[in-house]
């Protein structure tokens, strides 16, 4: 069994049965009664077009063995457009793996099945890497104090890195700037939770003494338009929910009770979203543990999920 919290879609996107006609009115119906039974995933419309290892921005890592302090290193994401490309501008999302700081890259299958869902549905999708524990990035002194990884504080840098540069070079990337969205899962989403809810201007570098180069575009905002949290933890930043903050949607395994990313997270997170009333879903996937990858709501997968939420606010 699996529930989840329904949310109105935006009223753009939802027909009046009170106005259609009763041919219409009969169409919808038979349409609503199949969904019920189990919607299909939504049919591809692109083929998908990659382009590997585009560089986003500097991220500074320990300097090589013998040598003190730290040194610059590139910040690379794959990128993954429809193909043929649509002439419209595109929605982007940028996507973030997880792997607990330590491993796992933006070549994981799963990551990588994603972005190509998107893509061929319409998306330009920014698969990323970031700093993990074996680079040893610098953090602010005050976030050692919490007992928290250098590479997480990165982590969150890096995933606003990302915003930013797609926003400041959208024309290039033909993608609209307005419509950006954020996909984490697991630790992805420990950093992505901090990309929509923390201040456009917080973790915009690696703490004192490490000012944000320009070539990390400091004067773009980093706020996103929707974003997907993946079975990722929130207390580190659970002070800063607010009114403001993007429409959002969950997915947590309800017998996840790893460390930091424990399903009670995301019910806190559900709660504070209500309580602001942000626009929402939250899928709590009845038996899963941490990975809810092969979750399936009424017939639709994972997969499905995601883009038709970011379908409705991108």
């Amino acid at each position: 069994m699996s529930w989840h919290t329904p949310i109105p879609r935006p009223q753009s996107r939802v027909r009046c049965l009170l106005s259609a006609t009763r041919h219409e009115f009969a169409v919808l119906l038979l349409a609503a009664v199949a969904c019920l039974a189990g919607c299909p995933s939504t049919p591809a419309d692109y083929g998908v077009a990659v382009t590997r290892d585009l560089v986003y921005g500097t991220g500074n890592v320990a300097a090589p063995e013998g040598a003190e302090g730290y040194v610059p290193s590139d910040l690379l994401m794959d990128l993954y457009t429809p193909d043929p490309r649509p002439d419209a501008l595109l929605p982007a999302v940028v996507l973030m793996h997880g792997g607990g700081f330590t491993d796992g890259s933006k070549d994981d299958e799963r990551i990588v099945a994603m972005a190509r869902y998107l893509a061929q549905r319409g998306f330009a999708v920014f698969a990323i890497t970031y700093r993990l524990d074996a680079a040893a990035p610098p953090a602010p002194s005050w976030w050692a104090s919490f007992g928290l990884t250098s590479s997480m504080h990165a982590a969150i840098v890096d995933a606003k890195t990302a915003v930013r540069h797609v926003r400041a070079r959208a024309a290039d990337y033909g993608i609209d700037p307005n419509r950006i969205g954020f996909v984490g899962e697991s630790a992805g989403a420990v950093a992505g939770v901090a990309v929509a809810v923390t201040d456009a201007a917080d973790f915009a570098s690696d703490g004192e003494g490490f000012p944000q180069p320009d070539t990390n575009y400091p004067e773009e905002s980093a706020r996103v338009q929707a974003y997907v949290h993946l079975w990722g933890g929130i207390d580190h930043v659970i002070d800063e929910v607010g009114s403001d903050d993007p429409p959002t949607m969950i997915v947590h395994g309800t017998d996840d009770d790893r460390f930091f990313t424990w399903f009670h997270a995301s019910e806190r997170f559900h709660s504070l979203l209500e309580l602001y009333q942000i626009p929402h879903e939250f899928y709590q996937a009845e038996g899963f543990g941490h990975g809810a990858w092969e979750y399936t709501y009424r017939g639709k997968n994972l997969h499905s999920l995601v883009h038709e939420f970011l379908r409705d606010y991108l």
